[in-house]
């Protein structure tokens, strides 16, 4: 039997490329990455953005900074700034940039604690 027929093949999709080459990224790159965003909605939150999804911070962070990011390498970043404790969600609400005009959790930057004197 022929190994190379279409039924022996497992599909690749868009997402599957696109994880592959963010994890691909060194660590530095990422580092670097996750500060740049972080920037970004720091910058944001200063002139009145409370918070943003991630396809508004890709457009956010492009706007002001002229750098083309991947969403994407954006929802990965965004995704570790979470996990790390830099950024924390907000209400859901729908994506004022989504063609499909879908409910999603954005983000913002973690508050923070103000120091007992």
């Amino acid at each position: 039997m022929d190994q190379s027929s279409p039924s022996s093949v497992t599909p690749v999709t868009g997402r599957d490329t696109s994880a592959e080459a963010f994890a691909a990224l060194s660590n530095e790159t990422r580092r670097r990455l996750s500060e740049r965003l972080y920037e970004s909605m720091r910058h944001a939150h200063q002139h009145g953005v409370r918070d943003m999804s991630r396809r508004e911070l890709r457009n956010y962070h492009n706007q002001h900074t002229g750098e083309w990011l991947e969403l994407c390498s954006v929802a990965s970043t965004v995704n570790a700034l979470l996990a790390a404790g830099r950024f924390e969600p907000g209400v859901a609400r729908k994506c004022s940039e989504s063609p499909r005009q879908r409910d999603v959790v954005p983000v913002r930057c973690k508050a923070q604690q103000q120091s007992i004197a």
